[in-house]
Formats: structure tokens, sequence, C-alpha cells
């Protein structure tokens, strides 16, 4: 069977010959390296590597004398040196089938050894030490595995230059010691992006379980009744744990504290605050505010003082975590906020800090008419919430997220916001049937590097960057990104892009990330100026098991669903097919045949390019095509509400990591 490259080498020795001179001329100018030097480099600072394993908020958290065992591999035809969290990531690597073709094979890889280090292991597997591990070739290396040392990621081998340590090691704990070929052959299961996606339908329930929890606490027996003017602050400081307070339509004056477990209803109310500060704060567990509008916020957004200590974060707490807010819910876990306006905020709509377990629907808050005069609609730190069913505009950012895993964004409404929803140190999160339009500088923007998020069923129309993701092994699929600059940016490592559509963009998808290791196929690229773009690094293979993705303009024989031809989207010729059927006749030519055929067996012609070797002769999302269409011609409000195309992550058995993890 031909591999995906040998099908480029095919029936294009006409073209071949056509730049034999050229191809003599280039090597002759030295733009390639025929020998890989026969000097072994030694390691680096794994600072200085291109690192993997872990989500930049476990990496920043672990203690200085709490240790991870590491490994860098230098590639040969790789510029980086790739450093891993954890020896098996290392090894799981080495698994994957066009590794070779994008990084070449590992010139060496090296191992942090745990000899005379004072290793201890703390009761749940933490690995302590007095002094720093020293590097050693993994080949030289002995392994201890099943010896109960864990990390963040899950039980993990322990690394040593010398057999005899690793021996008294392994009597210690009970563990046992392998050679690098005996650990790397070993089956080796890595959570990655598959398990995400089986995972979003348990996180669905488990944010409908979180909501449905609550119903109690929105039914509490009423003991007040209050009329405007009344004091709700009195009512609040009279009122026994477990019941509530119910306003008359009017206006009551704020701003108040409710500092016990108490709901409070206002349909038809309005609470003023007196323009400094946030008017409802709330500092008590269990906590129901349902129904009232809102108004009379304070515009601080910082707090200069707020903030002590050498915390890792604390400058981003001190920048976002300390606002005016119209509900500050901070040190209360198990807030539910429902049916509440924010007419206007020059700060946060919700704040919510160190309140975990939170729910926030029908939610609507409106910042200035310039989004860099507001803040967030929704302020999340270290608080996970389900925020569903509400609608954010003119903001900042319509929800903000810091260190709040576990957090669920569900069918919101999204508009003339900076950002729509902004992730920040925060894994393992699922957004999901939001729509956004007109954002200024995107719709769902994931930065600094978390793992294990789930981008599912949104459509985001008409900004700059319409979905931009980084970190690892998450989960991108279903969505519709159109009418922007950028549709979907794929910059996560060890990802699952999938089923999405991207249509009329000037990008359908662009990669920036140096380490190709996210599996991209079966989505629909229509209609953008430029199906996908990517910058300097490894040849990007967007394909998986025979099967890639729809790309107009891309042609061939067809073998059953697949065209024979492969398509390269950054290509000058390929990546304007769909725009120019005259392009063609160039893409036939045998000098481009001939070039295409170098560029698939050369990699020093293939750095920032993009190759689907399986392209599909037909849409793979139909229906989310339809809907893209709809919104291309009349905006996100055309969408049925009840509409529910999306909102399924249908289990696909070969769905996972793809390209190769260096």
């Amino acid at each position: 069977m031909r591999t995906p490259f040998g099908r480029l080498l095919a029936d294009h020795t006409l073209g071949v010959v056509a730049v034999g001179l050229l191809v003599c001329g280039l090597l002759a100018g030295g733009l390639f390296v025929a020998d890989v030097d026969a000097s072994v480099p030694d390691p680096v600072p794994f600072e200085d590597t291109r690192s993997v394993g872990f989500a930049s908020e476990v990496s920043l958290g672990i203690d200085d004398d709490s240790q991870i065992p590491r490994a860098q591999v230098f590639y040969s035809q790789y510029q980086y040196v790739i450093g891993y969290y954890g020896v098996e990531t290392a090894a799981a690597a080495f698994d994957e089938p066009t590794r070779q073709q994008q990084f070449g094979y590992p010139v060496v890889t090296y191992v942090t050894a745990y000899d005379d280090t004072g290793l201890t292991l703390d009761a749940n597997g933490t690995i302590h030490t007095d002094d720093r591990p020293t590097w050693v070739s993994a080949d030289e290396a002995a392994f201890v595995v099943d010896s109960g040392a864990s990390t963040p990621g899950g039980p993990v081998g322990v690394p040593f230059a010398d057999r005899g340590d690793a021996d008294a090691f392994a009597e210690e704990t009970g563990g046992s010691v392998l050679s690098w070929t005996e650990f790397t052959d070993r089956p080796i299961e890595l959570d990655d992006a598959s398990v995400v996606r089986e995972g979003v339908d348990d996180k669905r329930a488990a944010a409908d379980a979180r909501v449905a929890a609550d119903r109690p606490l929105l039914n509490r027996e009423v003991t007040a009744e209050l009329d405007p003017g009344d004091s709700i602050q009195a009512a609040i400081d009279g009122a026994p744990n477990g019941s509530g307070i119910r306003l008359a339509p009017g206006r009551y004056e704020g701003p108040i504290e409710i500092d016990r477990s108490i709901t409070l209803r206002g349909p038809g109310a309005t609470i003023v605050g007196n323009g400094t500060g946030s008017p409802v704060r709330v500092t008590a567990d269990d906590v129901g505010i349902v129904g009232p509008t809102i108004t009379g916020i304070g515009n601080q957004t910082r707090d200069e003082s707020a903030v002590t200590g050498d915390e890792w974060d604390a400058n981003i707490e001190l920048g976002y975590g300390h606002g005016d807010a119209a509900i500050a819910a901070v040190g209360a876990p198990g807030v539910h906020v429902a049916d509440v306006t924010v007419p206007s905020t020059p700060a946060n709509g919700v704040l919510l800090r160190d309140s975990p377990e939170t729910v926030v629907r029908n939610l609507s808050v409106t910042g200035p008419p310039k989004w860099n005069d507001g803040f967030m609609g929704v302020m999340a730190m270290r608080s996970s919430v389900v925020v569903e069913d509400s609608t954010f505009r003119a903001g900042r950012d319509g929800i903000y997220l810091h260190r709040s895993p576990e957090t669920v964004i569900r069918n919101n409404t999204f508009r003339a916001n900076r950002y729509g929803v902004h992730l920040m140190h925060t894994s393992d999160a699922v957004v999901a049937e939001n729509r956004f339009a007109d954002q200024e500088f995107g719709g769902i923007t994931i930065m600094t590097d978390p793992a294990r998020n789930a981008i599912v069923g949104n459509v985001v129309a008409n900004t700059s960057n319409a979905i931009s993701t980084s970190g690892s092994d998450s989960y991108i699929a279903r969505n519709i990104a159109v009418d922007s600059r950028i549709g979907i940016t794929t910059s996560a490592i060890g990802s699952l892009y999938e089923h999405n559509v991207v249509r009329n963009n000037t990008y359908g998808m662009r990669t920036g990330s140096v380490l190709a290791t996210s599996r991209v196929w079966k989505n629909d690229f229509v209609d953008n100026e430029h199906h996908a773009g990517a910058s300097a690094g490894p040849l990007r293979v967007w394909a998986h098991n025979g099967h890639g993705n729809y790309w107009q303009g891309a042609y061939g024989e067809a073998t059953g669903d697949t065209y024979d031809r492969a398509y390269v989207p950054t290509d000058s010729v390929d990546g304007q097919l769909h725009r120019s059927p005259a392009r063609r006749t160039v893409a036939e030519s045998p000098v481009k045949k001939g070039l295409r055929a170098l560029r698939g067996s050369a990699p020093g012609l293939r750095s920032g390019s993009v190759i689907d070797p399986d392209p599909q002769t037909d849409p793979q999302n139909p229906a989310l095509l339809r809907r893209s269409s709809t919104v291309v011609t009349h905006g996100i409000d055309a969408l049925p509400t009840n509409d529910t195309t999306a909102m399924t992550a249908t289990a696909d058995p070969s769905a996972g990591r793809s390209e190769a993890q260096p």
C-alpha cells in the first residue's frame, strides 16, 4: 500500500525530470543537509525545550521540592528540542504513525536520573528530592515502574542512571525495573483528546444535575415580604438560614450583603447601588438570587492592595479578581443566580472568587458603548460554574475564567464584546452551543496552555479569531466559524479538531504551533479566501486513517469518498483552486507536479505547510453546512433556538490523538 506521501510521488516522473536541474541547484546552494552531524548533542535546560505533558496551571503550581520525571528528545529533522513532563509521555510519542515523516528519527533521548537525590515519596506518591536530578541517556537508564510514584497525570516511571540504585528503590517500593526498550515496549495509555470527547456528555449531565440540585434552594419558604423602600439588609439580618425573602416590584436601596444561606426573590424589583462598590455582595454558602434588576455599580476593576504574597498568579488575581460587580460572591460556594438583569455596568456583572459549584442562569449583562470602558459579564476565579441561557453585550469579556476547572458554559449569546469567552489557566471546561456575533477580537479564546477543554457546537460570526485554542488534549468539534479573519486556530497540541464548518473567512483554519500533534479531519472548508494557513514548523498532516477533510476546490480521481490527489491548502496553486478554476491547469503542469513530489519527500521544502493526503469528495457535515449558510446570509438570530443539530458528540471509535507526537 502506498503511503500518503508515496501518493504524491506517483505518476510525477515527468515533473521530477523537469525540475531536476532546479533540485541540483538547490542542493548545491546548501538548502539541504544530507547528513546528520555525527556528534550527539548535550542535554539542554528543560526550560529551553518545547515542553508538553501538563497544563500550565499544573506546572506553575508544582512545589519547588516536588519532582516530575522528565525527558527531552532531539529529532533529526526538527529544529527544537522537545521536553516531556513524564517519561511515559515521551515513550508514547514514539508510537505515533507519522512522527518520522514529520520530525525525523530521535537522535538522542535524555531522562532525569534520581540517583543520589534523596528521593522520597509522600502519601500521594509525589516525588520529593533534596537535590535536583541529572540528565542521562535513556538508553543507559533503568526505569522503576509500579513504585507508587505519581504526578498530576497519574502513575509515573522513575529513571535512574545506575541499575543498582534502581533495584534498591524498586525493592523499597515494591516496583520493578525495566530498560528503556522494555519501558517503551509496554502498552501506555494516556488521557488525550478522545477521552475529552467521550466525557462531553457526562459533563453536560453533571451540569444538569448541578442545576437540578438547586431547585429546593429556589423554592425556599418565604419568611419576609418587602415593599419598595423597605430595607433589604434589615430583612437579611433577621432571616433564618434556609428561608426566602420576596421583593415586590419597585426600587430598593443597596448595597446589601447576604451573609447567610437564604434566597432573595425579586422579579420586577430593582436594587440600586450607590455607584461605589458592589450593590449585592454574597459571603455565605448556598445563596439564591432570583429575578431583580441591579444598577448603581461602581467602576473599580482592580484593587492594588487586595493581593499579598508570592503566588504565581497573584498579579492576575490583582488585575481581574477584585473589581466591582452587580453581584460579587466571595468565598461563597453553591450560589445560584437566575433571571437577573444588569442593564449597564462599568465593571463586572457577576464576580465569583473562591465560590465553586455556582450556577448562573438567564443572566443579562450589558457593558458600556465601548467595550474597553467595561469589564467582565461573569468573572470566575477559582470557581467552577455553570453559565447557561444568558446574554452578554458590550463588555471586555462576556465570560472570563481563571483556574476554574469543570466549568460548563452553554446556550448563551454574546454580542459586541472584546472576547466572548476567555479562558485563562482553566482546564476541563466545556463551552457548548453558544452563539457569538461581532466580538472585537475573538469569540472563544483559550490562553495559557490549559488541557482537556471541549469546544463543541458553537456558532461564531464576524470577529477577528472566531475560535482560538491553545494548550493540549482538547476537543474542538461541530462548531461553525464564519465571516471572520481566522475561523479556527489549531494551536492546541495533541487535540482533536473534527466536524467543524469554517466558511467565508479570510483563513478557514490556521496553525501556529511548532508541535504538529493534533488530528484535523472531517471538517468542511467552504468559501474561504484561504482555506488554511500555517506558520513555520513541521509539515502538518490533516487526515487520519485514510480520511481527510472536505476542501472546496480539491479534485482528483475519486476512490469511494476520497480523491486520489492530495490537497495542499497552503500551496499557492492548490490553495486558490476554489477561487480560480484556471489554477487547475497550473496544478497539472509538469513543473508543478514535480515540485509537489519534491515537497512531499524533502522536509526542507515543506516547512510551514499543511497537506491533506485524503481529501473528501463531499461535505462531511451537511446539516452544519446548511446552518452556516443561514448565518452568513441572515446572522445568528436566524437560527432556531431549539436547533440541536450540533449538540450531539457522537462516539467515534477512531477519534483521538493525531499527526505525530514528536
